[in-house]
């Protein structure tokens, strides 16, 4: 197989999207060869197998002709596989292309949103990947769902050690875009909570991520109302975007990973903090089954959306936890990841049906 990828950035620190460079040296590991189509190309360190070439970002017909003609250069060197990472535009491009060359054609995708281009390209590609029932919120009939690929090298198991575990800073993270859907008012409110009912007086709260969309820019600014207007100016902090290799160290810092997401798909960042064993609390309604062997001890780690109270309570019980009792924690929380949702079984799983004699997809691009 010689994979052809399409992605937005290829840049091992970007904020968002720096665990692609981990992907796709995960495929070079498996195929022949690997091709990167980008918007953008930054910092990479990838295997000889590995090329790419960056569209950039000039000109709405300009960037649609590069494309093409990165496409046919492609398959013209014999790459006979695509896949396009979250973009549906991305697969919509390449169809015609790829059905030309006699290439398979397949889109990742997670995310809650859906929209007409969405479901023209489900209807394109041999078979569209996503990481949970719910982060595609389409059911075709070429649909399969995989899991996340979480690097559990680059997030690996910080256990908690006796004392400096009972002594840790009671500091909250939260990470993701600054959105309504992310839903940071209600974190907010929850450290208010906390600390206004017996909690630690100096709990605070980091909030890692920036915004990517138009109006991303003035609901930051209502954060930041909403701060100041809850009296945590000192104790509730906005880091903006983090480059992706300096996130692991901040699960590694943080009493607990809180969210209170929206979106109804699992959230990336909890799966990240779970692999590093810290507690996670989150209201995203995909966390119960996955969380379900824990038993009780998962009511714990999960709360009604937008009620902060229920997440201050549980926030409350966590900090009763000996430090053998949240290393127990931690470790069954890796355990899950490990076992469900690690990048070395994704990639496995992703190139296994994306051969050939694999392709049991209805899309239309296919060999």
């Amino acid at each position: 197989m010689k994979l052809l990828f399409l992605t937005q950035v290829l840049d091992e620190r970007d904020a968002i999207l720096g665990f692609v460079t981990r992907w796709v040296a995960g495929f070079a590991e498996r195929v022949e060869a690997v091709r990167v189509i980008a918007l953008e190309v930054g910092e990479v360190d990838l295997p000889q197998n590995v090329d790419w070439r960056e569209v950039g970002r000039r000109g709405r017909l300009g960037r649609w002709l590069r494309y093409r003609r990165l496409l046919d250069e492609a398959f013209d060197a014999g790459f006979d596989t695509v896949l396009a990472h979250m973009v549906p535009r991305y697969a919509l491009v390449a169809a015609g292309p790829a059905r030309r060359a006699g290439a398979g054609l397949f889109l990742w995708y997670t995310h809650a949103g859906v929209d007409r281009r969405l479901r023209r390209a489900v209807v394109q590609v041999d078979k569209v990947f996503t990481a949970s029932e719910h982060s595609l919120r389409l059911e075709p009939p070429n649909k399969v769902v995989t899991g996340h690929g979480i690097d559990l090298d680059h997030f690996p198991l910080v256990p908690d050690d006796g004392q400096a575990a009972e002594n840790r800073a009671p500091h909250l993270l939260a990470v993701g875009r600054m959105t309504p859907a992310k839903d940071p008012l209600t974190l907010i409110d929850a450290l208010a909570l906390w600390s206004g009912s017996g909690g630690p007086p100096d709990g605070h709260l980091d909030l890692v991520g920036g915004g990517l969309a138009a109006g991303d820019g003035a609901y930051a600014l209502r954060v930041r109302e909403h701060i100041a207007a809850a009296g945590l100016s000192q104790r509730v902090h906005l880091h903006g975007d983090v480059p992706y290799p300096e996130i692991p160290p901040r699960y590694r810092d943080c009493f607990a990973l809180v969210s209170a997401s929206r979106t109804g798909s699992v959230d990336k960042v909890v799966l990240e903090a779970m692999a590093t064993g810290r507690p996670v609390v989150t209201s995203n309604e995909s966390f119960p089954p996955l969380l379900a062997s824990l038993g009780e001890m998962a009511e714990l780690l999960q709360f009604p959306a937008g009620d902060a109270a229920a997440l201050a309570a549980n926030l409350e019980r966590l900090a009763s936890f000996s430090s053998e009792q949240r290393a127990e924690l931690g470790r069954r929380l890796r355990d899950i990841v490990a076992g469900e949702h690690g990048v070395e079984a994704l990639l496995d799983r992703l190139v296994a049906e994306m051969q050939p004699d694999h392709q049991n997809g209805t899309g239309g691009a296919g060999r």
